[in-house]
């Protein structure tokens, strides 16, 4: 197509409408940043909307129209409302839908016009990661591994260790004496500054012997319920992540930062953040968890790796 020549094709391309629906957790959102990425290759001058959680509207490509999913004018698609879909919802000539029930959101779409749906469950397949099984559901070739939330992330590294002890529960976590214990090891072998972030669901971390521990030596901050947007600023420049599977190590990863992440319960091949290998380090730990020691060398080999990339 020659510069500046307006044809039929373009015209349709310009015109199509897409939707993707994934009403996810921080998580389960970044990972779908790379679907939206792709979605763009292929159509460009397309209109994507991506109907989500309003928690993390922030994260998304400012040329994505996002969409709460708790909004009222979406009631209808839930089957939460008796009224029809408002003419501006209607007829959208593709829609993604990564759900584990889709049918009763698929069957509304269909009613108001929508030219076609297309469904990839939620939850992917054991031995295969979750984007390239979304990818795979909607017959696309999974992107390459990249830093999504590259545009939000300082450029700049700081001798600081970002650390997320919790993960919304204690059956995803390493035991908080271990993780005090790593987090001390690699402090004595860089003698970087801490940042502890927690939020609303970690409260239980606060009951255990060991909190203080975490959070009181002098070179440590403890930062609690910060908005995404203060965590990505003040911590994206950090030098090292150390945390557990959890939606605060995706922000992490896909900001760019090295992030050494402990998988205590999850699969590591299906949940792991999709970012360079270079950057991440996965110990797996569903079946044994080591000494602190091991931990801690594990997460400095990372150190080293980046120190002397």
């Amino acid at each position: 197509m020659r510069r500046g020549v307006v044809t039929a094709e373009t015209m349709v391309l310009q015109s199509q409408r897409f939707l993707v629906v994934r009403p996810g957790a921080l998580g389960d959102t970044i990972l779908t940043l790379p679907l939206l990425n792709s979605i763009r290759l292929e159509a460009p001058m397309a209109s994507v909307t991506f109907l989500g959680n309003r928690a993390y509207r922030d994260l998304l490509p400012r040329d994505i129209d996002f969409q709460p999913f708790d909004h009222p004018g979406w009631l209808w698609l839930f089957g939460r409302s008796g009224e029809e879909a408002p003419y501006s919802s209607r007829a959208f000539d593709r829609v993604y839908l990564i759900l584990e029930q889709p049918d009763a959101i698929a069957g509304s779409l269909l009613r108001a016009g929508a030219r076609s749906v297309l469904h990839a469950s939620s939850r992917p397949p054991e031995g295969r990661h979750v984007v390239e099984h979304i990818h795979h559901g909607f017959g696309m070739a999974a992107p390459p591994r990249s830093f999504v939330l590259d545009r939000l992330s300082s450029k700049t590294r700081k001798d600081l260790i970002w650390v997320h002890p919790g993960s919304g529960g204690t059956k995803k976590c390493l035991p908080l004496d271990k993780m005090a214990s790593v987090v001390e090891a690699v402090v004595h072998r860089t003698g970087w500054d801490v940042a502890v972030t927690v939020g609303e669901d970690d409260h239980f971390l606060k009951e255990t012997p060991h909190w203080e521990r975490m959070v009181r030596p002098l070179n440590r901050v403890l930062l609690e319920n910060r908005p995404i947007l203060e965590l990505c600023r003040d911590l994206g420049s950090a030098s090292l992540f150390i945390g557990n599977d959890s939606g605060i190590s995706h922000l992490a990863a896909g900001l760019g930062v090295p992030s050494a992440v402990f998988f205590v319960a999850t699969d590591p091949v299906q949940w792991a953040p999709w970012v360079p290998a270079r950057n991440l380090k996965v110990m797996d730990l569903r079946r044994e968890i080591p000494g602190s020691d091991e931990i801690a060398g594990e997460v400095a080999a990372l150190v080293t790796a980046q120190v002397y990339r």
